[in-house]
């Protein structure tokens, strides 16, 4: 029991837990601004070689690894969402 004179203690902030059925991973693909050994790139096309992905950028012959690259990452879900329905006329 708390007295007139003593505050109750704060509440313990609780991490927001994880939504399900979403997850964060970096979208890479033509036309989008990277950032590449400290200069902003423009990504040309991406293919996979050998199972692995391969980033190429504006103006550079080589591929790039997409870890070497900095791009923020877009939220994606794995949930299926009915899309909605056309006329067709």
């Amino acid at each position: 029991m708390l007295l007139a004179s003593q505050e109750a203690p704060p509440p313990a902030t609780v991490p927001a837990p994880m939504r399900s059925g979403f997850f964060q991973m970096p979208l890479f693909r033509p036309g989008t601004e990277v950032t590449a050994n400290g200069r902003r790139e423009v990504v040309s096309h991406v293919i996979l070689r050998r199972r692995e992905l391969m980033v190429y950028l504006q103006g550079h012959e080589d591929p790039f690894r997409p870890d070497r690259l900095d791009l923020a990452p877009s939220l994606f879900s794995t949930e299926r969402r009915p899309e909605p329905l056309t006329a067709f006329l």
